[in-house]
């Protein structure tokens, strides 16, 4: 851990829970005051890539996708993780052919993100895809239930956006990051 004069001192980490998708960990830890916090609690989940594709002729490549956390069908782009020794480019090209059947080749990476770094190690890079084109059929993981893939005007999402139609802390800041003129 840091050192700095502002930084907590981990004291000890104890593994909760411990999968390939996510790890859960109690810490004892000091903080700058020497007040010390003996159950912190911090998940870790492996990085992601968050894709905000348009296609040749600009338009947004988004879906409905089943979350079975808050129970719904949402919204979403394209995503997922880093597999091994990928770059976040590398990902989110495997990613966007995988979820959508397009592919690009002019991608660039946007943003390295926190998701919420008080309690979570996890990133996600935002990652910006243009002129992609529909090459194959679309190869869903099994846990995936991915709707239909939605071609929408660039010049839409305000509105959209405005009308309550994106309603994720990651769709929301992805699209805002590649379209701030029409977000």
């Amino acid at each position: 851990m840091n050192s700095n004069h502002s930084s907590w001192d981990r004291i000890s980490r104890r593994v909760i829970y411990d999968t390939p998708y996510m790890q859960v960990y109690e810490d004892a830890v000091r903080l700058p005051s020497g007040i010390v916090i003996d159950d912190y609690s911090v998940a870790k989940l492996p990085d992601g890539i968050i894709i905000v594709a348009t296609d040749v002729d600009d338009n947004l490549i988004i879906f409905d996708e089943y979350k079975y956390a808050v129970d719904e069908m949402i919204l979403t782009l394209p995503a997922g993780g880093i597999d091994g020794d990928e770059t976040p480019i590398q990902a989110a090209a495997r990613e966007l052919l995988e979820e959508t059947g397009y592919e690009s080749t002019e991608l660039e990476q946007l943003a390295e993100l926190y998701v919420y770094p008080s309690k979570i190690q996890h990133t996600n890079y935002i990652i910006r895809a243009k002129n992609a084109k529909l090459i194959k059929d679309i190869q869903h993981e099994p846990s995936e239930a991915i709707g239909n893939t939605k071609l929408i005007p660039v010049s839409d999402l305000r509105g959209l956006r405005q009308a309550g139609k994106f309603n994720t802390t990651p769709l929301i800041t992805a699209i805002a990051l590649a379209f701030p003129e029409n977000f």
